[in-house]
C-alpha cells in the first residue's frame, strides 16, 4: 500500500523521543480520530487529525487517518514509522511540538484568582451548553461563593448522579485544602463513565494538572505537595483501561492536552480574560464530553488557591 503523504507535519516532544531507531509496537487501539501506538518499553502515542489538540504523545496526520487493526505492528526505520498494513510515516522533518510554560514572573497575585474565574467562568457557562461533567460546574461555582450553603444540583442521568456526590466533597475539599480528603475520594471516580475515557477519569485528570500548576505557581504561599500521587494513580489503574490510565498519569504528572495547559496558564497568569476563554472554547470541543469534564476539573482544582472568601465577588 502507498503511503497517505511524505511526511508527517507535527509531533509531540515525548513521542519523537520514544520512537527511536529499531522502535517496535503495536496498534493498542482505533477510533475515529485517534489510532493508539504501544511500543515495546509500554510507551503510548497516538496518530490523529491535525485539527486535533496536540499532546506530548500526539503524532498529527494531514491526510484521513489509515485504516489499521488492532494488534498489527509497527517498526521504527530511517526516522520512519513503518506499518505492518504498508503505510510509511515519515518524521524526518517534523516540527516536534512542545507546551507552553509558566511564563517567570507573569503569574498574577494569588489573590486575584477566585475573581478571575468567575469572570471567565460565569460568561462561558451563559454561552456554552454544558455536556457530562460540565454540567458541575455551575454548582460548583454556587458552593465556592458561599461555602456553607447547599448547591440544591439535581443531576440528569445516572453517571452524573452517581458522580455529583463525590464531585461536591472534593470541592468542598479543595476549598479547606484537605488533599488527604481529596485523594480518599477521588478513587470513586476512577473509570467511571464509557468511552476510552471516562468521564471520572478525564474530571480527575484536570483536577490534579490544576494542583501541579498551583503548586509550580505558587509554592511558598500554597502547601500542595502529593508525593505520592503518581504512585497513587498506578494503584488504581485496574479500575480504568490503559489509555485512560496513561492520561490520568500525564495530568497529575503536568502533562496536558494543549488547550488544558493554555487554559490553566491564562487563568494564572496576568493574561486577559478573552485568552481563558478562548482556550476553554477550544478544550471543550475535544470529544463528546473529554473536555468539558477536564474544564470542570480544573476549576474544581482551582479551589485550593481560594484563600480568602472575602475576595469571591458575591451575587
Amino acid at each position: 500500500m502507498a503511503p497517505f503523504a511524505d511526511k508527517v507535519p507535527i509531533m509531540g516532544e515525548a513521542a519523537r523521543g520514544w520512537l527511536s531507531q529499531g522502535q517496535r509496537g503495536k496498534v493498542l487501539a482505533a477510533v475515529n480520530q485517534a489510532t493508539y501506538l504501544l511500543t515495546e518499553q509500554g510507551e503510548l502515542v497516538w496518530l490523529t487529525t491535525t485539527h486535533s489538540p496536540k499532546h506530548r504523545r500526539c503524532i498529527q496526520w494531514p491526510a484521513p487517518l489509515p485504516r489499521l487493526a488492532v494488534d498489527s505492528t509497527f517498526t521504527i526505520q530511517d526516522q520512519s514509522i513503518n506499518l505492518e498494513s504498508g503505510t510509511n510515516l515519515n518524521f524526518r522533518t517534523s516540527h516536534v511540538w512542545a507546551p507552553l510554560l509558566l511564563p517567570a514572573g507573569d503569574v498574577s497575585e494569588i489573590g486575584k484568582l477566585p475573581k478571575k474565574l468567575f469572570e471567565v467562568c460565569e460568561p462561558f457557562l451563559t454561552k456554552e451548553t454544558p455536556v457530562g461533567y460540565g454540567a458541575f460546574m455551575w454548582p460548583v461555582l454556587q458552593i465556592a461563593r458561599n461555602p456553607d450553603s447547599s448547591a440544591g444540583f439535581q443531576p440528569e442521568n445516572i453517571l452524573t448522579k452517581t458522580a455529583w456526590p463525590v464531585v461536591e466533597r472534593i470541592a468542598r475539599a479543595c476549598l479547606s485544602h484537605d488533599l488527604r480528603v481529596v485523594l480518599q475520594q477521588a478513587g470513586a471516580l476512577i473509570g467511571l463513565g464509557e468511552g476510552l475515557t471516562p468521564s471520572g477519569d478525564d474530571f480527575l485528570g484536570g483536577l490534579f494538572f490544576a494542583r501541579y500548576l498551583l503548586h509550580c505557581s505558587y509554592p511558598h504561599l500554597l502547601y500542595l505537595e502529593l508525593s505520592n500521587l503518581l504512585e497513587w494513580v498506578d494503584t488504581n489503574q485496574p479500575q480504568t483501561n490503559l489509555i485512560s490510565f496513561v492520561l490520568l498519569k500525564d495530568n497529575a504528572a503536568g502533562h496536558a492536552l494543549d488547550p488544558l495547559n493554555r487554559f490553566g496558564i491564562a487563568l494564572l497568569t496576568r493574561q486577559p480574560v478573552e485568552c481563558a476563554s478562548s482556550a476553554a472554547s477550544d478544550l471543550i470541543k475535544v470529544g463528546h464530553s473529554t473536555g468539558w469534564s477536564l474544564l470542570a476539573g480544573f476549576m474544581v482544582g482551582v479551589l485550593l488557591a481560594f484563600t480568602d472568601w472575602l475576595s469571591i465577588p458575591r451575587s
